[in-house]
């Protein structure tokens, strides 16, 4: 007992326990533990034509778009959205089709002339319309979705307020109809735009698929480089980038066959809602392709010590790429979710399944193209690091079997 305390190792332990769960722990939480929405982008369509009364001209949709996009919260906080103004409805769809809001308000053309209706003979409740961008992500969507309608609310309630406050000063009552629409006076018509469906994990498809794919990559490139290191012990450096090139192209057949096994795991044995195998599974393989040339061009300079640094990459990227860039610290933002290779991977595929393909692809690919690119010549140039000289296997044995002989001649 008392040679085992008096080793180093037990008190290093709980030193590396530590560090570990340290580490770990900043990972998951570090950027989870309290997100804070700020600077949602959201567009304003403002179409209100105002309105005349007997009492004067009445503008509804630029007071409440002016008390929308004031700088603080109706709370008195700050205001957690950072609106935009769009010139059309139609302005507004495209821009979210390109990824640009979370959410637009439609305030329109009639809306002054439906509240000043309220307290007459035919009252109509007048309402907005409200897009939600749910391919943009889930979670953003969904928290930007619940601020907009507690604001509308707000100034539904306040609207009430004060035509319940006119009618009362004026000593009058309501009609049945005027109570209903009073009941509501502005009504949301929320319609989801580039919806993540069902069977999506909850819009995370792309995460999932990005993290699975990264880990494909990642197997991939440590085989391959057992088998390198084995046939490059010795030989020219010709000899070295001939192994290199066999690894590359042995790396996109192994990536192709990850993705493959991917696409049938997730869409057909656990149902993930896959909208073109044919365009994923092709992105998928040039996203893990370019993963593989990433890390195995790390391992070529490296070696093993390499390997950690794949796994700390997967660890700290997964809480971040679930979440909204804008709910993030700014630490988390600038230092990890700014240059994040995986970040890409997750943008192409977020395109691919509720985008239809189209406007947002180039970017995250073009990104992931010179990374892949930037990998494959360094790792060919990793022939010129110099190699250690081990010592040839038939000397080690002619040296053993000397010392043998020699061993069996002293003792005779």
């Amino acid at each position: 007992m008392i040679h085992f305390f008096r080793q180093k190792h037990p008190y290093l332990t709980v030193v590396l326990v530590f560090v570990v769960v340290l580490v770990l722990g900043l990972a998951q939480l570090g950027s989870t533990v309290n997100p804070v929405p700020r600077n949602l982008p959201v567009l304003l369509v403002q179409q209100d034509a105002g309105a005349k009364t007997p009492a004067g001209d009445i503008d509804y949709g630029k007071l409440i778009a002016d008390k929308l996009t004031a700088s603080k919260a109706p709370n008195g906080g700050d205001n957690p959205l950072e609106w935009q103004t769009a010139e059309s409805e139609e302005a507004a769809v495209d821009a979210m089709n390109h990824q640009k809001a979370y959410a637009a308000l439609v305030i329109p053309a009639d809306f002054s002339a439906k509240l000043a209706s309220l307290l007459s003979p035919e009252p109509h409740s007048a309402s907005v319309a409200l897009y939600i961008n749910q391919g943009m992500n889930y979670n953003g969507a969904t928290m930007t979705s619940g601020i907009l309608t507690q604001m509308i609310n707000g100034a539904s309630a306040q609207i009430r307020a004060e035509m319940l406050a006119a009618v009362d000063k004026q000593g009058g009552t309501l009609t049945a109809a005027q109570t209903a629409a009073l009941a509501v006076p502005i009504d949301a018509a929320i319609s989801n735009i580039n919806a993540v469906g069902a069977n999506s994990s909850n819009g995370n498809a792309p995460v999932v698929l990005t993290q699975l794919v990264w880990f494909g990559a990642m197997v991939s490139t440590m085989m391959l480089f057992i088998a390198a290191n084995k046939a490059t012990q010795t030989g020219s450096r010709r000899h070295r980038l001939g192994i290199r090139v066999s690894q590359i192209v042995m790396g996109a057949v192994a990536t192709g066959a990850a993705s493959l096994s991917i696409l049938v795991i997730a869409g057909q044995w656990f149902g993930l809602d896959i909208p073109d195998y044919s365009s994923v599974g092709l992105f998928m393989f040039f996203a893990g392709f370019m993963f593989f040339l990433l890390q195995t061009m790390i391992v070529s300079w490296l070696g093993f010590a390499g390997v950690p640094l794949f796994v700390l990459v997967f660890f700290f990227g997964a809480p971040v790429l679930s979440l909204p860039s804008q709910l993030l610290p700014a630490f988390s933002h600038h230092f990890l979710y700014s240059w994040l290779p995986l970040r890409f991977s997750v943008e192409g595929l977020r395109d691919l399944f509720y985008f239809d393909g189209g406007p947002n692809l180039s970017e995250p690919s073009w990104t992931l193209a010179m990374i892949g690119i930037a990998g494959a010549g360094l790792i060919l140039l990793s022939v010129l690091k110099k190699q250690a000289i081990a010592a040839p296997a038939s000397n080690a044995r002619a040296e053993d079997g000397s010392m043998t002989n020699a061993a069996a001649s002293d003792g005779i």
